[in-house]
């Protein structure tokens, strides 16, 4: 799994951003410097590999990449202390790395402390989001939703998708950055919608995918006329649950750019943002693509409601369909009619 982004917001910010040796200032992405030397690097106490230095350990391989087996170091000490085994024990480093964080922490203003806890408190939402929305696997799964016509998911990554949906909705925000709040809401609005909308039509018989229902196939009864209507209906579905999953992913790539903004420049910078896979066309091709939103100010590209979606869509540069169904609001009209 690596070191998550939750343990690397605790190493740099309880470390101060500087090596616990030398105190050297230390950058955290190099478009943050223009001088290499000063990359800071999250070095490793028990090595993740047993053969590595101080690697001999009963710690599990999860527990090596934890906050409590990392220091922070430049370039220069992290070197010296791995080619120097003898002299920098696990001991030796633990009690480097704690005496460094207590200087940190008598330095820094009370503020600072603050900020340090929201800043984790984020941390930890975001790694809840990096791990219940699949956005390692994104392309792979969102892929089965967006090609051959009738879009499918893993039961497992829907379900998961039903969790951050409720996590994201009872979270108690630090209220610090309201841009990255607002991203992590927009998100969950147009997943909340992605997902009513998938389960209208969607069989859970199988047992690792979901599948689309091509309802229109059920009653081998109906005439030709009432066939056409529902087939057209089917394409719309299809056609809405594709352009909500875009949409959906303009939503994650836009909250990746808040969090490398208000949380961690490294983030995703090796992988970058999210693509998605649709196809075959005609041609029997497979296209990738690159979905943002083409506006950055929250309140224009702030997700209102399906029915809005349904009627703004085609003006997006990539969409599959457009209009709005009202078959998607009959629950609403019945509840008019009750006076509700």
């Amino acid at each position: 799994m690596g070191i998550s982004i939750k343990t690397h917001k605790m190493l740099w910010g309880r470390s101060g951003n500087k090596c616990a040796i030398c105190k050297t200032e230390l950058a955290e992405d190099i478009t943050e410097t223009d001088d290499p030397s000063v990359l800071g690097e999250e070095a490793h106490i028990v090595a993740r590999e047993e053969k590595g230095p101080r690697g001999k350990s009963t710690l599990t391989p999860e527990a090596r990449d934890k906050y409590n087996n990392l220091m922070l170091l430049c370039q220069k000490h992290h070197k010296i202390i791995d080619d120097h085994e003898e002299l920098y024990s696990v001991d030796k480093l633990h009690e480097i790395k704690n005496e460094h964080t207590e200087w940190v922490r008598t330095c820094l203003n009370p503020s600072d402390i603050v900020k340090q806890k929201d800043d984790e408190t984020y941390a930890t939402y975001v790694e809840e989001f990096v791990n219940l929305a699949g956005i390692e696997e994104w392309d792979i799964w969102s892929s089965y939703v967006l090609s051959g016509g009738q879009p499918n998911i893993f039961k497992d990554r829907f379900e998961e998708l039903q969790r951050l949906n409720g996590y994201l909705l009872s979270r108690i925000w630090p209220n610090r950055y309201p841009k990255l709040e607002f991203a992590f809401k927009n998100f969950r609005s147009i997943l909340n919608d992605f997902l009513h909308v998938f389960a209208r039509h969607l069989d859970k018989s199988g047992e690792e995918m979901y599948y689309t229902e091509k309802f229109y196939n059920k009653d081998y009864h109906i005439d030709q006329k009432e066939y056409d209507i529902l087939g057209d209906k089917f394409d719309y579905h299809v056609d809405l649950v594709q352009d909500l999953m875009c949409e959906l992913t303009r939503g994650a790539n836009f909250l990746i750019e808040q969090i490398r903004y208000f949380i961690s420049p490294s983030f995703r910078t090796e992988k970058g943002l999210l693509l998605v896979t649709t196809g075959p066309d005609m041609l029997m091709q497979w296209t990738t693509v690159r979905l943002e939103f083409s506006i950055k100010d929250p309140e224009q590209l702030a997700y209102k409601d399906l029915r809005s979606f349904m009627t703004a869509r085609e003006n997006n540069t990539y969409h599959f369909g457009k209009g709005v169904s009202e078959d998607y609001f009959l629950g609403d009209k019945l509840r008019e009619m009750m006076g509700e």
